[in-house]
């Protein structure tokens, strides 16, 4: 296969399974947008492993593969993967997106092996290994310094990546998974075991509002550190501006998430990345 055949797989893969990262992509500057569709089909790849892959120790050979085909073609070396193919040359143009994307595969472990989230500090490290980590990995396809701007990726992480666990909930709870913290359910009378049999209540609506003021939080957070960077530097956030509308998509729909989707419209969700500053 060759790298424009590649290229077109890749960017297939990330436009059905991930429109939002897909646009943001694609108002990212031409040098990087190859290399951000590479890193965002990876991240697709490897949920897709949590939600097909039921047993632990089966889930734990599939992600040692992928950890091996990249850091095989990392060296330069093909596989049969498209996907870790460009990973390879991605890695080989920016070495030091080896760590948040190693992160990013050790964190898939927890979508097997763990299927009730236990409380907020797992929650904000399963955030920070997967949502945080594509933004770390961004900032450096764009020659930024990760490491100087790891207070922000992690508080992009959680805004994006809590903001996405609510809006895929009644999805995750058909799966078996409740990605809520149960510390956080139990103090306001709920359960997982209410969210995985799919039953809206009061309480439900009381958990996700503490959530969506957490984002509220974390997005700010962010926001406040973006405001000192350059505009070159901000467009690795650019996923940070469908947050805000998706809160308010999810504050209307609390009552009853398990019947409702949290959407935007198509067309203000260009708005919103063309606009963003």
């Amino acid at each position: 296969m060759d790298e424009a055949e590649r290229n077109k797989t890749i960017s297939s893969i990330l436009r059905e399974g991930d429109p939002d990262r897909y646009l943001a992509a694609l108002f990212a500057p031409a040098p990087a947008r190859d290399e951000l569709f590479a890193l965002y089909a990876l991240n697709i790849e490897l949920a897709r492993i949590g939600e097909r892959v039921s047993e632990p120790d089966l889930a734990a050979i599939k992600l040692e593969w992928w950890r091996d085909a990249i850091k095989r073609t990392a060296s330069g070396e093909a596989t049969a993967s498209p996907v870790a193919d460009a990973i390879g040359a991605l890695l080989r143009a920016h070495p030091q997106a080896v760590e948040p994307i190693g992160r990013l595969i050790d964190a898939r472990e927890f979508d097997v092996a763990v299927k009730i989230m236990p409380d907020m500090p797992a929650l904000e490290h399963y955030l920070h290994a997967t949502a945080g980590s594509l933004f770390a990995a961004a900032v450096t396809i764009a020659g930024g310094d990760a490491d100087r701007l790891q207070p922000l990726c992690i508080a992009a992480g959680r805004a994006y990546g809590l903001t996405g666990l609510m809006r895929s909930l009644a999805v995750h709870a058909a799966w078996g998974r409740c990605d809520l913290p149960a510390d956080l359910l139990r103090r306001h009378r709920t359960s997982p075991e209410e969210i995985l049999a799919g039953k809206a209540s009061p309480d439900l609506a009381v958990s996700l509002a503490e959530l969506r003021a957490k984002a509220q939080h974390d997005l700010s957070s962010a926001e406040l550190h973006l405001e000192k960077l350059t505009s070159r530097e901000r467009k690795s956030f650019l996923p940070l501006a469908l947050v805000r509308p998706y809160l308010a998509s999810l504050a209307k729909v609390a009552d009853d998430p398990f019947r409702s989707l949290a959407t935007i419209n198509p067309l203000y969700r260009l708005w919103r990345f063309a606009t963003w500053r």
